[in-house]
């Protein structure tokens, strides 16, 4: 039996909106314009360089958020696919479907528990060591929010059309930085001055190998430090600074373990200096020898200091992190103090 598309995006678009309407008041007023700005170029199919109308996208963001309201206090729907219907986080199930229509559907929660659905199309399906790596296309149905990379147990979804709009917003914001920094090394490394189209293309390829090792990097580490006790506290911690620790911690020993030898080995500078510029800013924070090594690379154009601070930060993120799971256990939640202060004095 064929895909009912029409009533497919409906119902994984329903259930984005509903997440949006729950969660989107989360961001700053910046962060959320810039995100809706984003948002309305997907939706309405808009090209980077193609205008848009401020008075359009005024009235666009007002429908929207009034089409929110409405759905603040509505239930997700089942996905129906040959006239049966699967749990909206069935991710596995649904996908044994759609694969062999070409398609790919994504279910799970990020940052904060926000619920998180994608439809689109299967570019590629392929088989890494154990792990199953889904690369998708054309996005039918997405949230305010598209992060390139997501892993569910052994399988990894790469949104090739979410990296490359996140591509695309670093190197217009690498057009306001003059001065020297990871990411102007990262877009010197191609010519988007007379060859936008294929450097973004080939920044996407690169960046894509990169995307995939720290998602089998996020296994690796999930395995290692228990991810039932580490998802518990993780839910127990959303929407507050500790959240945000934890998940440094967790990227840092996935990175270590997967992305920083994976780099190190390619010896590949473009995708090093957008590795650096990305990290986020609680990443930076607790791990400030990973820029001193990138410095040291730099000025000595060796690997050596890169090296030795991926083998040192996979024991020392892997130890932090059973430190903090033995805490959770043996003590709960009763002094959230205790686990900043825990981490705080365990920076590397």
């Amino acid at each position: 039996m064929g895909i009912d598309l029409s009533a497919l995006k409906h119902s994984v678009q329903y259930n984005c909106s509903i997440s949006d309407a729950t969660h989107a008041g989360h961001y700053t007023l910046c962060i959320y314009l810039l995100k809706m700005r984003e948002y309305y170029r997907w939706e309405k199919d808009l090209g980077f360089h193609d205008r848009i109308d401020n008075e359009e996208i005024g009235r666009w963001l007002s429908d929207r958020e009034e089409q929110w309201e409405s759905l603040e206090e509505e239930a997700f729907l089942p996905i129906r696919i040959n006239g049966a219907d699967y749990d909206a986080f069935d991710s596995a199930a649904i996908n044994k479907h759609l694969t062999e229509h070409g398609m790919v559907y994504s279910a799970g929660y990020v940052l904060r528990g926000k619920p998180h659905f994608f439809l689109a199309d299967l570019e590629q399906h392929l088989v890494q060591d154990n792990y199953q790596i889904l690369i998708s296309g054309k996005e039918y149905a997405r949230e305010l929010s598209a992060p390139p990379a997501l892993s569910q147990r052994q399988t990894i979804f790469i949104r090739s059309e979410s990296l490359r709009r996140t591509i695309w917003e670093k190197v217009e914001e690498s057009l306001w930085n003059k001065g020297e920094s990871p990411l102007v090394r990262a877009i010197n490394c191609y010519d988007f001055k007379k060859h936008l189209d294929d450097s973004l293309q080939a920044m996407c390829d690169n960046e894509l190998q990169t995307l995939v090792a720290h998602e089998i990097g996020e296994i690796k580490a999930g395995k290692l430090i228990g991810a039932e006790a580490w998802s518990s506290l993780l839910g127990e911690v959303q929407g507050t600074p500790l959240e945000l620790m934890l998940r440094a911690i967790r990227d840092n020993l996935a990175d270590c373990l997967s992305t920083l030898p994976g780099l190190v080995e390619a010896e590949n500078p473009a995708r090093l200096h957008f590795f650096i510029a990305t990290l986020s800013n609680m990443r930076k924070a607790i791990f400030p020898s990973l820029r001193d090594a990138y410095d040291d690379w730099l000025t000595s154009d060796s690997m050596t200091a890169l090296r030795n601070i991926s083998d040192a930060g996979s024991r020392h993120w892997h130890d932090l992190a059973q430190q903090i799971v033995a805490l959770y256990l043996s003590e709960g939640m009763s002094d959230l103090n205790a686990y900043e202060t825990l981490i705080d004095s365990n920076k590397l």
